[in-house]
């Protein structure tokens, strides 16, 4: 519904809530009396409340049982996750009192059920992506990035540079250098933003960037970023930072809206370099959290793959106002002037697509865009994700892949950062070992990269996690990237990972102890209600 609309929409109730007046106050005199001592009640009310008591008294039981019927008819139609709704409609049955009112505080999956409906045949498009794009034998980049652009639209991008940093001490120190050479605009964008030492350096850093005239905006997630005080906030907009909250909500974790949430992590500079990546602003993110040493990777991007970053940014910023996107990223295109288009052809050819997913997606893109690089491997795909509850589909795919002679390699932390998704992750383990995946943990404290690398020349980085929440509700972004040098980088990074690994044996995870299984399957239940 368009603002127009929604004032109509108010106006009626306004009128309707008005000519309802007289009527309310009726129903008020009838009940309730002005005595000398305050408000009291009559014996209408009292009468009144005696009748309710007993209706629910007689009929309690089989109001719970209707609704509880509701509820598992909304559970029934809401999502495509069977494991999801056989757990629901077990609680239901079990507990039905407790389980109505724990679904009431979660609330129904309103965006899957929209999401359904939205669903439609792909368009085949075979010239969206052309084929002269890719080296000769590179099929499977081809499918892939014609998968992608029937998902999202995501076009393929030719001419880009893309820089792999490592961890907080590349990244932090260049997202400040880039902030400060800003002349035109900043969009900032995180899940997570502390007011932290970090954080009070990131957020003077863009406050020196406001206070030259460099237009700032910041966006931060309302849950991930759930301890940021206000007069930190408050600091930032004195000195011109535009500052906004994604999807606030009240009491976040007694509310199915903590579920869709802003997982993304974008820096746009003048519409000319973009960076995107797992890292967060706060001191851990530096390695200075209790996890110790923190094994990340973010990537600087100059060329075609910019402004599609900054639109996602724009669109996210104006989800929350209803304001027009288009005048958002109307600034990275002004700011795009005639001398950066005729040096264009300086930026080498490397082709990237910059794919997006969240709770409004019809499809999951970025799950389908990993999907396509096992399963389409020839030879070889390697993975790191900090969480490991991918899904059916994709675990198939890697078992698959695996059983059929590719080298799949998954890479997860040794170390827990949240209790049920690690031990969810710990019970994918043992039926990829079973298919002949190697499995490392990384023990040098918490790896939190998010990519893969298939064949030598297709790599996957961004945001994203290989976990249900991140995969199929979080908002999310990811660059794959179609070249055979920025591919190898990430080869000879993993290579290094793991020798800060332990790696599996399947024998011997077999005879891992009860309890530990025990805990896998209290994991693998709580990543199902998702």
């Amino acid at each position: 519904m368009n603002r127009a609309g929604k004032w109509i929409m108010g106006a009626l109730a306004a009128a309707f809530l008005l000519g309802l007046l007289p009527t309310l106050f009726d129903a008020f005199s009838e009940f309730f009396i002005l005595t000398e001592e305050g408000f009291g009640v009559t014996q209408s009310f009292i009468q009144a409340a005696e009748e309710v008591m007993v209706f629910l008294k007689s009929y309690m039981w089989h109001i719970i049982i209707i609704y509880s019927l509701f509820i598992a008819f909304i559970i029934f139609m809401e999502g495509q996750n069977p494991d999801r709704t056989i757990l629901w409609l077990a609680v239901l049955v079990l507990v039905p009192v407790f389980g109505v009112i724990l679904y009431m505080l979660l609330g129904p999956d309103m965006h899957g059920i929209r999401r359904r409906h939205m669903l439609h045949a792909a368009k085949k498009n075979q010239n969206a992506i052309d084929i002269s794009s890719f080296k000769e034998g590179r099929d499977n980049q081809l499918l892939i990035g014609r998968m992608l652009h029937s998902c999202c639209g995501a076009d393929l991008l030719m001419r880009n540079r893309i820089d792999v940093l490592i961890n907080g001490s590349e990244t932090f120190p260049a997202l400040e250098a880039a902030i400060a050479g800003a002349k035109k605009f900043v969009h900032a964008q995180f899940f997570i933003f502390r007011g932290d030492d970090l954080g009070s350096r990131f957020g003077e850093a863009l406050s020196e960037a406001a206070r030259r005239g460099v237009k700032v905006r910041l966006l931060y997630d309302a849950v991930g970023s759930w301890g940021l005080k206000a007069d930190f906030v408050k600091k930032l907009e004195e000195a011109g930072v535009e500052c906004r909250s994604f999807m606030p909500v009240s009491l976040p974790i007694f509310h199915r809206g903590m579920n869709f949430r802003n997982h993304r992590k974008i820096l746009v500079i003048d519409g000319k370099t973009a960076f995107t990546g797992g890292l967060n602003i706060g001191k851990e993110y530096e390695g200075r959290g209790p996890l110790g040493f923190w094994r990340d990777t973010f990537v600087r991007v100059e060329g075609d793959a910019v402004l599609p970053l900054d639109k996602i940014f724009a669109e996210d910023w104006c989800k929350m106002k209803e304001e027009d996107p288009a005048l958002i990223c109307g600034e990275a295109e002004n700011a795009e002037d005639v001398s950066q288009r005729e040096h264009r052809s300086e930026i080498p050819v490397l082709p990237v697509q910059v794919v997006s997913s969240g709770a409004g997606s019809v499809w999951h893109s970025i799950a389908n865009g990993y999907y396509g690089m096992i399963s389409r491997a020839r030879q070889k795909v390697w993975v790191t994700t900090p969480y490991l509850v991918p899904g059916p589909a994709l675990m198939n795919a890697m078992t698959t892949a695996a059983l059929s002679g590719v080298d799949v390699r998954v890479m997860i932390p040794e170390k827990s950062d949240h209790f049920l998704v690690f031990w969810g992750s710990r019970s994918n383990i043992a039926p990829l070992l079973r298919a002949g995946v190697r499995v490392f943990l990384y023990k040098k404290g918490f790896i939190h990269t998010k990519s893969a690398v298939s064949d030598g020349h297709t790599v996957s980085v961004g945001t994203c996690n290989m976990d249900v929440r991140s995969l199929e509700i979080n908002f999310e972004n990811q660059l794959f990237i179609y070249d055979e040098d920025t591919a190898r980088k990430f080869e000879t990074q993993f290579e290094a990972d793991m020798e800060e690994c332990r790696e599996l044996n399947a024998a011997e995870w077999e005879h891992r102890s009860v309890f530990n299984k025990l805990l896998e399957s209290f994991g693998r239940l709580y990543s199902a209600q998702i």
